[in-house]
């Protein structure tokens, strides 16, 4: 029978005819594109044609096209069957792998089987002793299936989406991805995520010592003995990229696969046929490439072949690699590259599947240990386990080191050392006490349980402190391990220094090594890198691993690298800080905060960029004398005082980072890890005074960080202390981490991502914030049910004051829960609760609670918008109470029950009621609800209530208030007994005169405010019927829309007799001001006002501009002014006015008389240059002038000589405008020699001109003695490198400086210009477009914003800034929150790019308006 069964396997058609049913049930259930695929290449055969030419018969339906493929090929000759089946197996799914291995064996050409002849057994052989070296001391055994993978499917138009089952969530949200690449997310096991990876490239990225490695052999083991997600068909290649590392001539593939790979003495023949085959099948070959991480080049775009490439020309090595994933080389086989999550960003756009390792929670670091110390098959180690895990789980630094598993082994390591180190002591301490008789005090460590096993209690056990002292440890207890360790003196309670004291010259030697490596970036050590002795110590000790690499001959050597990278790094840090041949420079060029985020230009390493933190850990008072023993073996002088000072350089370097206000959110952290491990309490307050909210964003926290932050928060004592999550992704070890921050005051969470789960999380900790005074939790996912467990944590925290739970979605329900805090709560001043999706019921929830809660204020609620609470410090029912509603949605029930609420409470616990009313379209059914509400306060007897009306539209077509409304409206106002105060906005004025008439026989104060009034006549009416009132305060009436505290009338038509009619109707008004500006009154109009001005009761000041005076009404004007006692300022603007001669010097003799004058502006043409001229010499006498304004006059050199002839006389101007002129660098020199004895000058406007670098240069001497100067303008002159610097002299002086305009200066040199703003507090505007400046301006524009508080505007239109730049400025305008706009028009950032940069921060605009 077997034999029968070898021939039929042989025989490709008795195969298929065999396996037919299997076949037809697997082709069933495939997509129709791949039936239809196979069917179409059936169709195309010229046997099925010819076959077809004599059939009626035609497929339709899936399972006809089925059985036509299926019964074609069972008769077709056997190549084309060979085929057929070969073509199944690529395309399809599902297909079980014994009939798969079954298919692909018939199926195989006589290449193929040579191929897999050839490579089989060498590589087999490779793969599982790579598997046995690696597992030769694994404590736990590898399962696929329980390890997590976050799973990131790239979807791409080429690609079927994966439709790969996604797990349980195993936290409140799913991890970030590193960077925005359009991933897709779900949590899957590794064996999940590896089906369907076939033909794809497929990266996988974790951390350093996360076991990437070791599950790649795992794949390559499961591979060679039949198994795993790849058939056994397959061609399966491991290629390390250290192994890479070693090729440094260009070679072809097939050198790399034959002398590299795996050497063998085959034939040429041989070798061609297998290259050929796999030319022919790619597909059917895998290739792991396993450590990006290590490789010494990048992969870069530039590098990588657009060709396609042949596999026998010889490339360097990156560029095979680019072929392979680009799919230049091998098209359609499988890639698997696995590197870290930081190198992502080389293969971007080359992904077709990303996942990444997660990190081990508690239940698998626990598992783990059990497993460790349960190796030693003795129940002695087990009970050490059980300590050992309590241990681990109370320190965050070992319980963070151990979710990685590499790190989780060396922590069991170091956790044992110190158990049995601790054992021992008490072991000795406790045979001396028996030895003297003394058996109090001492008990034995080990006991037996109940069952006759050992229980083991450490408690006196010292858990190091810091991540350095864990390191400092492990080292310890690696050394330890030597067969001749014991000559310490193990009753020391620090269990480091007695294995430190018995090695000092070989931990010199040994931290040079590590140095070494660090400085030429090497991780792999050669024998003749490393002393032989030196050698030794490492292997044995088991800080050194062994490894094999090819040489170029393709002979094998040994190599040997740290068990871990971070304790090599760490190594070299005790190198660092204990010998006296690493310089201070060399200290300072390692030392520098790293961030999260990645870029394509970061430099390239194999390390963790951890150093500089075992640096500052070093630097501990803890780590001294560890430090003095090592640095004496060194050969340090003086070590002491060496070692101190190594110490000192290191706290110095910090200071300057904890003043900093522009550090990141990720550098902030780094900055946080370094003070906790300098353990230095004195450099943690000086971070919290810089910043006393420390505020994160948009990157994924660990427990660790958190941890890092409480040592800082903890250090502040009585200093108010905030923490503001923005978008950051923790797990719930967070929450218990931040459990640790006690001197919390303010703790802000605002994402969608917090929802009730974390809510309820967050709940359970607050309670131990006793100095917490202020919660956000907005713009989060909150629900009722959130709400009412976050409640339940806060009516614990007694000292709060402030909560925020807007923007969320609490409803009516959730808004209940909450309110019932009010009362639980004493020292509450506001709760703010809008956008919560909620209705009048929750208001009326508010209303009812007002009852028992007597120290309520304010309740205002505008729609959806805004629902706050404001409370008084005092319980106190006799206050004031305000309740606004505007823009509600009305709800007749829901009205109804919120007036009884209303007036329930009023009539009994209040005394004034301020209610406020807004709705942006009143219709007669709201009317009547509010008419119903006033008609309620009728009962109350000692409520004074102010009632404000206010529709939002100003215009009258928006308002829909009938006259009988506005009837119901007056009548209900009028008849409240108690009603004190009524505003009434936006009425037409025949609505307005109606209420009026009511008012005017009411004794309630009005105070009217209209802006719908059309028409002079309107106007002047309104004013008459008010002019007999003597309880109208105020009357503002206007077009344009403005502020004021008196009357202001403009841009109406006013005839002479309405202008007669309003100055009769204010005689014996008392006005502020009052404003007739812009309504083209001529001379005569303007004449009468004049002439009538004593009779105007008027305080402060009279404005006619904008009026069409002529040029003799002006010089009328004038001359009536400069006669009259009472005007104690005149201000005289000409622009756009052509002035006679005549009449120029009469102006200026007036003028000139008038020591009232402190302003005289001037546009002007080249031919009236020299009459203003006249004019400024007739007025050379008067020193009162505040303002020149000679804009576009065209003036030369002469000019301006003559004019600086007055300007040392005039010490009160406070600006003058200069601009449009032909003034040169002579010109402007004499001008500014000329300001200096202007003291109090604030505007100086001299764009478009032609001003140089002199100007610049003698601005440095001048302005910075005009220390009121608020305003400069230098904007389209030419301006050099030497005048830009020139210029940043100048402005450093200016503390007082609000807006600067340097508009196409002539230079894009502004790098400098824009970093001295940073010493202009004040400065609110910035003006840089249309220079070519780069991204170094934007650079130093970002390093100025958070010492600008008030900046509003930064224009950088029309230069060379690239996206690099503007996304330095969107990571730093948080740090401004008064900037509300960076116009960026005309700059190289793609159009794509700005839609994305905008999404970031709506402040930002790439439009030209």
């Amino acid at each position: 029978m077997d034999d029968e069964s070898n021939l039929q396997d042989k025989d490709v058609n008795a195969v298929l005819a065999q396996e037919s049913s299997k076949l037809c049930h697997i082709l069933s259930n495939q997509s129709q594109s791949v039936i239809m695929l196979l069917y179409q290449r059936m169709v195309n055969d010229d046997g099925w044609q010819s076959k077809q030419a004599s059939s009626s018969s035609n497929a339709g339906s899936s399972a006809d096209l089925v059985k036509s493929l299926l019964d074609y090929y069972r008769s077709a000759n056997a190549a084309k069957c060979r085929n057929f089946l070969q073509s199944v197996c690529m395309l399809c799914e599902d297909i079980p792998m014994h009939l798969e291995a079954r298919l692909m064996s018939v199926a195989c050409s006589e290449y193929e089987q040579l191929w897999s002849f050839s490579t089989a057994s060498a590589n087999v052989n490779l793969l599982l002793s790579r598997w046995k070296r690696l597992t030769d001391r694994l404590v736990k055994a590898v399962e696929l299936d329980r390890v997590w993978v976050n799973f990131r499917n790239v979807n791409r138009g080429r690609d079927r989406p994966d439709q790969t089952p996604a797990s349980a969530d195993r936290g409140f949200n799913s991890a970030e991805p590193d960077g925005d690449y359009g991933f897709s997310e779900s949590k899957v096991t590794m064996e999940t995520f590896l089906r369907g990876c076939k033909g794809k490239v497929t990266f996988l990225v974790g951390q350093a010592g996360s076991g990437k490695t070791l599950l790649m052999s795992c794949l390559g083991q499961q591979w060679a003995k039949g198994l795993g997600p790849f058939p056994a068909s397959y061609l399966f290649v491991f290629l390390e990229f250290r192994q890479l590392n070693q090729l440094s001539r260009s070679l072809s593939l097939s050198e790399l696969l034959f002398q590299h790979y795996l050497p063998s003495n085959r034939g040429n023949n041989a070798e061609k046929a297998i290259v050929d085959c796999l030319l022919s099948n790619p597909e059917k070959s895998c290739w792991v490439l396993d450590g990006y991480d290590e490789f010494l080049w990048k992969i870069k775009k530039h590098r990588m072949p657009r060709d396609v490439l042949n596999l026998e020309e010889p490339l360097p090595v990156a560029d095979l690699i680019s072929g392979l994933l680009t799919r230049q080389l091998l098209p359609g086989s499988t890639v698997v590259v696995t590197c870290r999550a930081r190198d992502i960003v080389d293969f971007y756009n080359l992904s077709d599947k990303v996942g990444e390792l997660l990190e081990w929670d508690q239940n698998e670091i626990k598992e783990y240990v059990h497993h460790f110390f349960g190796v030693e098959g003795k129940s002695y180690y087990r009970a050490i386990g059980v300590e050992a895990t309590k241990l681990l789980l109370s320190s965050q630094h070992l319980l963070a080191m151990s979710s990685l598993p590499a790190l989780c082994n060396i922590c069991c390591i170091c956790l044992k050392h110190l158990l049995l180190t601790d054992r021992n002591r008490e072991e000795n301490e406790t045979q001396n006490a028996q030895h003297s008789g003394e058996r109090e005090g001492s008990q034995d460590l080990t006991m037996r349980t109940a069952n006759g096993e050992l229980n083991f209690s450490a408690t006196s056990a010292q858990v190091p402190s810091t991540l350095t002292q864990v390191y400092l440890t492990a080292v310890a207890a690696f050394l330890s391990r030597l067969p001749d360790q014991g000559g310490g003196d193990n009753s020391n309670t620090d269990s480091m220094l007695p294995t430190f004291v018995q090695y000092p010259s070989e931990l010199c030697e040994l931290s040079q090594v590590a140095w070494k490596g660090v400085e030429e970036g090497k991780i792999l050590f050669m024998k003749e890198d490393v002393p032989e002795t030196i050698l030794q110590l490492l292997v044995k000790s088991g800080l050194f691993s062994q490894v094999e690499l090819r040489c170029h001959d393709g002979t094998l050597v040994n190599a040997y690298s740290f068990i871990h990278l971070t304790v090599q790094e760490f190594l070299a840090a005790l190198r660092i800080m204990t010998s006296h041949k690493v310089s201070d420079a060399q200290l300072k060029k390692r030392f520098s905060l790293k961030t999260r985020w990645t870029t394509k230009s970061d430099q390239k390493t194999p390390f963790t960029d951890s150093l500089y933190l075992y640096v500052c850990g070093l630097a501990s008072p803890n780590c001294t004398q560890v430090l003095v023993e090592v640095a004496r073996a060194s050969g340090v002088k003086g070590v002491q005082n060496w070692v101190q000072k190594r110490q000192d350089l290191v706290l110095r370097l910090l200071r300057p980072l904890c003043h900093s206000n522009t550090l990141t959110g990720p550098k902030l952290l780094q900055l946080c890890n370094c003070i906790q491990e300098s353990q230095d309490y004195e450099l943690a307050q000086q971070a919290l005074r810089a910043r006393p909210t420390l505020e994160l964003r948009n990157f994924r926290l660990v427990p660790n960080d958190i941890d890092a932050l409480a040592f800082v928060v903890n250090s502040a004592a009585d200093q108010a202390v905030g923490l503001d999550f923005g978008a950051c992704s923790m797990e719930p070890e967070c929450l218990d981490a931040l459990s640790r921050c006690q001197c919390i005051h303010f703790l802000s969470f605002h994402s969608r991502k917090y929802n009730d789960k974390f809510a309820e999380k967050l709940s359970s900790i607050l309670p131990g914030f006793p100095n917490l005074r202020k919660l956000e939790f907005s713009g989060a996912s909150l629900t009722a049910a959130g709400a009412k467990g976050l409640a339940s944590g806060l009516q614990k925290c007694c000292n709060i004051t402030e909560i925020n739970l807007s923007d969320n979605n609490l409803q009516d329900d959730g808004i209940g829960h909450v309110v019932e805090l009010f009362t639980k709560l004493p020292n509450l001043s506001s709760v703010k609760l809008g956008r919560n999706n909620s209705s009048l019921q929750a208001l009326n929830c508010i209303v009812e609670k007002m009852g028992s809660c007597l120290n309520i204020l304010q309740v205002y609620a505008d729609g959806v918008k805004e629902v706050v609470v404001t409370f008084s410090k005092e319980s106190d029912a006799y206050h004031l109470l305000s309740f606004s509603l505007l823009n509600q949605k009305w709800n007749k029930l829901e009205m109804q029950n919120l007036v009884k609420s209303l007036v329930n409470l009023l009539q009994y616990f209040l005394e004034t009621l301020h209610i406020k009313v807004r709705q942006k379209r009143k219709k007669k059914a709201n009317v009547t609800s509010f008419v119903s509400l006033i008609s309620c306060f009728h009962v109350i007897q000692s409520c004074s209530v102010t009632v404000v009306l206010c529709f939002c539209s100003p215009y009258a077509s928006n308002n829909d208030l009938s006259m009988e409304g506005a009837v119901m409206l007056a009548g209900a106002l009028c008849s409240h007994n108690h009603l004190t105060q009524v505003q009434i906005r936006y009425f037409l004025i025949h609505l307005l005169l109606f209420f009026c008439y009511f008012f005017y026989h009411n004794e309630n104060h009005c105070y009217i405010v209209d802006s719908s009034i059309t028409s002079t006549k309107d106007a002047l009416t309104l004013v008459s019927c008010l002019k007999d009132n003597n309880r109208v305060t105020s009357m503002l009436i206007f077009l344009s829309w403005s502020v004021s505290v008196s009357c202001r009338l403009t841009h109406f038509f006013f005839r002479e007799e309405n202008i007669q009619m309003l100055l009769q109707i204010l005689q014996g008004v008392q006005l502020s001001y009052l404003d007739l500006s812009g309504n083209q009154l001529g001379d005569a109009g303007v004449k009468s006002l004049v002439d009538f001005l004593p009779n105007l009761q008027i305080s402060c000041f009279v404005n006619v501009s904008n009026n069409r005076l002529s040029q003799p009404g002006l010089l009328d004007v004038v001359s009536t002014l400069h006669s009259s006692s009472d005007v104690s300022a005149v201000e005289v603007s000409v622009r756009n006015c052509s002035l006679q001669q005549d009449h120029l010097i009469r102006l200026a003799e007036i003028v000139s008389n008038c020591p009232s004058l402190n302003e005289i502006v001037k546009e002007a043409g080249q031919t009236e240059a020299d009459r203003m001229l006249d004019l400024l010499t007739v007025m050379e006498g008067n020193k009162q002038i505040e303002e020149i304004g000679l804009d576009a006059w065209r003036m030369s050199e002469g000019g301006i000589q003559q004019l600086t002839h007055f300007l040392p006389d005039w010490k009160e101007l406070k600006i003058i405008c200069l601009s449009k002129n032909f003034m040169g660098d002579t010109a402007g020199e004499r001008l500014l020699d000329a300001l200096k004895s202007c003291i109090h000058l604030r505007e100086l406007h001299l764009s478009s001109n032609d001003l140089g670098d002199l100007t610049a240069a003698r601005m440095s001497l001048v302005l910075p003695s005009l220390t009121h100067l608020t305003v400069l303008d230098i904007s389209e002159n030419h301006l050099g490198r030497d005048g830009a610097a020139a210029l940043s002299t100048a402005i450093r002086s200016l503390k007082k400086l609000t807006q600067i305009n340097l508009t196409a200066v002539g230079t894009s040199e502004l790098s400098l210009v824009a970093a001295s703003l940073a010493e202009c507090p004040l400065i609110q505007d910035v003006g840089l477009g249309w220079n070519g400046c780069g991204d170094d301006v934007a650079l130093q524009l970002s390093g100025l914003l958070p010492f600008c508080p008030k900046l509003v505007r930064i224009d950088l239109e029309c230069n060379l800034i690239g996206v690099s730049g503007v996304e330095t400025l969107v990571k730093a305008s948080w740090t401004c929150p008064s900037l509300q706009v960076i116009r960026l028009w005309k700059n190289k950032v793609p159009l794509n790019e700005q839609q994305r940069l905008m999404l970031k921060d709506r402040r930002l605009t790439f439009s030209s308006t």
